[in-house]
């Protein structure tokens, strides 16, 4: 459990890295195609969270209207059979195809959709691409790369980039600075599962 002046911190943790975040966002705008009602990333993942992260979105959680949190919960009770596999699974906070809890969700929630690159230089290319959505104009699906020929065959201004996403640089990059931990790390239903057999 956090205590109020380390989610605090982690707020400002939040406020810097997001700034970042939106710049990555701005230089790439022209490959992402992300609007409201767009919830393929949301539909098929893993989600992991550390404990910090969900002690934040547990506080949006519990300020949604009751029925949202029943139909969260209805969410949860479906998916308690994959917990420990390697499944992909639907967020349980997609309700209606939109996030309920929105300005609280992770990292990894905020980072999708752009190019990541990992501590070894190993590229990751949002899936959405396979779909028609993030950089598929210039994202060949044969060799699973962005094709640089349509790239400047298609005039965009600026590159794609790869930005180092990993959850390292991530966790531990701006946060240094800032007074807070960042608790263990599971699988977003598994911390759900645990919380809800909590209060119940």
């Amino acid at each position: 459990m956090q205590n109020e002046q380390t989610l605090k911190n982690y707020e400002k943790y939040l406020d810097l890295i997001t700034n970042e975040i939106n710049k990555m966002f701005e230089n790439q705008k022209e490959y992402i195609c992300c609007s409201n009602g767009c919830s393929l990333c949301c539909e098929q993942g893993m989600y992991p969270f550390s404990e910090i992260e969900f002690e934040y979105i547990k506080q949006a959680y519990e300020k949604l209207p009751n029925n949202i949190k029943h139909k969260v919960k209805e969410n949860v009770q479906e998916l308690s059979n994959i917990v420990g596999k390697e499944s992909l699974y639907k967020c349980p906070f997609l309700i209606d195809k939109s996030c309920c809890v929105y300005s609280n969700r992770g990292l990894i929630c905020r980072t999708f959709g752009l190019i990541s690159e990992n501590a070894a230089k190993k590229l990751t290319i949002p899936y959405c691409a396979e779909h028609g959505l993030n950089y598929s104009k210039v994202y060949d699906k044969e060799t699973h790369q962005i094709y640089m020929e349509k790239v400047n065959e298609l005039g965009y201004k600026n590159i794609p980039i790869a930005y180092n996403l990993s959850k390292y640089n991530l966790m531990y990059g701006i946060a240094k600075s800032l007074n807070f931990e960042w608790g263990d790390s599971k699988l977003l239903i598994e911390w759900l599962i645990e919380y809800f057999s909590i209060v119940d």
